[in-house]
Order: structure tokens, then sequence, then C-alpha cells
């Protein structure tokens, strides 16, 4: 693979709208990361935050009498329990240990005492989706229908897909459930390996690319700017040999930070916190760590290539070809696709949605730039592309696309923002994943 040639193929291909969205955007987003972690630590958690209610009830009308008939949406499956049973117990025994021996101060052991009972409500439910998580995904199909009622109609088709993953399964399902609850309309559904092709596809190549040797030491150096953890163990041990000794600091403070985003997502949240045991710094030092590696990894980042979101351009094309083939349809028609986060922050760059397909090699300044992985793939983050016409003999398709339920800003010209004429959408769309294609 050319990675260079393709670099110009995909710049020529934004061109100069790419660079005034993004001037637009800077004004439009009057917060910055750190004033909004500021407000609430939990979005420090990135993609473990949990999802957060749209604040904005009104949307923009549709214009020109066109209702919407077709809601394509594709999310992540919302808060659950970490993969590995680890992830809660690791701390615990560290904290656990040193005090059988005496080594813990008076915080230490609270803390203890805090991570005994997040390890007791976690246990056996690893990967699982959390009740919160299940709230999550019934609120958002509940707004779906608020929003479009022209969709959710007697006759209208609701089609629901999942990854095999069960916590993927089981939001689908809560989701179907509120489907059924509230409109009349034909529930079909299925979690086959069949369509892992596109609900978590993947991409050996473009992996195998994410962390090369110099990407990593330029991370590994721009994190060593962020990490001191001193302060956080004189304040949880009473013996600073003991800790040189005994403690990976780094990594025993990384697992404390991400505990205490995680709490969010289970039943303990707002019984059991450990936001208080980091200062503001430490908070927003910890975050922008995690957000430039979800940059890595998934966003732009020029530093190994910025073609990682192309990992997700199977799903964008199943989202192209979809709404052709339902554009003429008589009847409304709605797509629910359960992924992960993984596949949702991607998929979003690769859109082009808002600000986050910024390709920059300036992990400074990426979350000045707008870009934060807390605005993109939360727990139950999604995209949803909504179809509007006036019936269907209506040739000009209008869409807007909902990133967590807010209008977003596409890198496609439209007189009708945030209404998009949908043969502009998928002709640039397919244009720029025809010359990946290519190469």
């Amino acid at each position: 693979m050319n990675l260079a040639k393709l670099r110009l193929i995909t710049i020529g291909i934004v061109g100069a709208l790419a660079f005034c969205t993004r001037d637009t955007l800077a004004g439009v987003q009057a917060q910055t990361a750190r004033t909004e972690i500021r407000q609430d630590a939990c979005r420090s958690a990135g993609t473990y935050y949990a999802y957060p209610e749209p604040n904005e009830q009104v949307q923009t009308p549709a214009p020109g009498g066109k209702k919407p008939f077709f809601i394509n949406h594709f999310g992540s499956q919302g808060s659950y329990f970490h993969d590995k049973p680890e992830f809660y117990e690791s701390a615990y025994h560290t904290l656990a240990k040193a005090d059988s021996l005496g080594k813990l101060t008076a915080l230490g052991q609270d803390v203890m005492q805090r991570l005994d009972r997040l390890c007791q409500q976690t246990k056996d439910r690893s990967g699982e989706l959390t009740e919160r998580g299940a709230r999550q995904q019934q609120a958002i199909v509940s707004r779906m229908v608020i929003r479009c009622p022209e969709v959710f109609q007697k006759g209208a088709i609701c089609s629901a897909r999942s990854t095999t993953i069960n916590r993927c399964i089981m939001a689908m399902e809560h989701a179907l459930q509120k489907v059924a609850q509230l409109t009349p309309t034909e529930i079909v559904h299925k979690a086959s390996q069949h369509n892992q092709y596109y609900l978590n596809p993947q991409d050996k190549a473009l992996k195998a690319a994410r962390m090369d040797s110099l990407t990593q030491a330029r991370y590994d150096a721009f994190c060593t700017q962020l990490t001191d953890y001193d302060r956080l163990m004189a304040s949880l041990f009473r013996d600073a040999t003991y800790v040189s000794q005994q403690i990976d600091v780094a990594d025993f403070g990384q697992q404390l930070f991400d505990l205490a985003g995680s709490i969010q997502n289970t039943e303990l949240n707002g019984a059991v916190a450990l936001y208080d045991l980091f200062t503001e710094k430490e908070i927003y030092d910890n975050w922008r760590r995690m957000n430039a590696w979800w940059y890595i990894n998934y966003g732009g980042c020029t530093l190994n290539g910025g073609l990682q979101p192309y990992t997700q351009r199977v799903p964008l094309r199943k989202l192209i070809e979809t709404g052709d083939s339902i554009n003429r349809q008589a009847n409304p028609v709605i797509y629910l696709r359960y992924t992960t986060e993984t596949v949702i922050v991607p998929l979003a760059c690769l859109m082009e949605l808002n600000d986050f397909g910024l390709a920059t090699d300036r992990l400074e300044t990426i979350d000045q730039e707008g870009w934060a992985d807390f605005r993109i793939g939360p727990m139950g983050s999604n995209i949803q592309i909504i179809h509007y016409r006036r019936g269907p003999d209506d040739e000009d398709v209008l869409v807007k696309v909902l990133l967590n339920e807010r209008e977003t800003t596409l890198p496609v010209s439209t007189d009708c923002a945030p209404y998009y004429h949908w043969r502009d959408v998928r002709d640039y769309y397919l244009t720029k994943l025809d010359a990946y294609e290519k190469l």
C-alpha cells in the first residue's frame, strides 16, 4: 500500500471544505475539552464516559415539507462491565497486600474499601451490559420515536442486527423492547457471524500500522510530560521505599484513574467515587494521554499515515448502499445496528462528522482543535442517518446525520444545513472510498 499516495488523494478529496468546516466548528465549540472535564470529571473517562442525554430537544425542521421515512442507525452497546476481571481486582489486591504490611495511609485504607465494593458488584459480570447501559439504549430509541413519529407507523419495518458480542446483543434486545412497547412497527432481528464483516470489520494491515516504532516513540514522549503519580502515591502509602521497590507506580496510577472513570457505568455511580484522589490537572493530563491514544489508533493521526478511519470503509459503504436501496420504498424503515465504540469512533472520523476528520501529527493540540474521544464515542455512542422526502417519487432525498443524537456538519456543500442532498453525500463518500480501494 502506498501510504503517501493515499494521503495525498485523501487530502485532495477533502479539500477546502474540510478546512472551512474545521474553522467554523472552532468558533461553535465554545467550551474547550478542559473546561468540559472541569465541569464533569466523568468526561475524562473518554470512551468509558456514560452516554450523555442530548440537551437540545428542538432540532432543525426539514425544509420543503419533507418528512423522515428511513432511519439508518449504527450504534455502540452502551455502558458495560470491563471485559477482564483483573481490571477491577488488580488495584484492590495491590492495596490489600500493602495494608497487610501496614503500609497504607488512612486514605489508602479507605480507597481499598471502595475498591472492594466495586469488586463485589462486578464479580462474574465481565463484559456484560450494565443496567445503566440497558436504560441508555431504551432512552435512545424513545427519543428516536419522539423525533421521527412519521417513521414508526403501522406497516413500517424495524430491522435490527447485532454483533455476536453478548453486550451488543443485549443492547439490541433492550432497544427492541422499547420499540415494541411504543410503536406498531414490525420487528425482525438477528445476531449472526454472517454480519460481522460490516458490524465489526477487521483490517490486519491497518491495525499493524497503528503503533509503528516512530509513532510509539512520539506517543511515549508525549505521555512522559503528563505522567506524575508521586503525589497520589504519597497520599495512599506511608512508606516511600515500599512504593519504589514494590509498586509499578505508572501502572497502578493508571489503574486507579481508569477505575475512577468506569464507576459511572455501574449501579455504584453516586455511591462510590475515585476522582477525589486526583487534582484537576491530573484528571486532565490523564485524559489527554488516552485521548491521544484513541486519536492515533482510530483517528486521522498523520504520524502513522492518517488512514486508520479507513478500517470502517465497509460499514460506510453499507450505509450508502442501504440508503440507495430504501429511498424508493413506499413504507418507512428503521435499521438498528449494534457494534462497539471501536467501530463508531473511526467511522465518525471517516465520515468527517463535525471536526473529527482532523488530520495532524500534533498530539499536543488535538483537544484544542476539537478532537475529544468523549464527544465521539461515549458508551452508547451512535450515528443516525435520517432520510427525508415528500413521497416515494421524490427524487431529491435529503439526509440529516446525528452523532450521539446531535445534528452534525458533513464535508459536503449544502443549501439547507443541517440537511444535505443525498446524491451529494453518497457521491462524496463513494469517491473517497473508491480512491482508497483503487490503490
